[in-house]
């Protein structure tokens, strides 16, 4: 979900770039990203856009990824410009 702070099979996307991973309260994380990263800055959200399974092996991410590298790009700006 795009609102701040509404978790929901994933955690808020609100304000993800910039955030440090795995650290919104109320959220079950695996712990796997942890290991993988501090922060989702861009060229963490394009490795794990890719791959999730790839980028944080143990992840509980179902998402299969995007192939397109433009896809990913474009999706990294529209989740930068949200943050308010």
């Amino acid at each position: 979900k795009l609102e701040d702070g509404a978790n929901a099979t994933g955690p808020s996307l609100y304000g993800v770039v910039g955030r440090k991973v795995d650290s919104l309260p109320g959220f079950g994380y695996s712990g796997a990203l942890e290991a993988v990263a501090e922060v989702w800055d861009p060229e963490h959200l394009q490795e794990f856009l890719a791959s999730p399974k790839g980028f944080a092996p143990g992840t509980k991410m179902s998402f299969a990824g995007l192939k397109k590298i433009e896809d990913r790009a474009n999706l990294i700006a529209y989740l930068d410009s949200i943050d308010g």
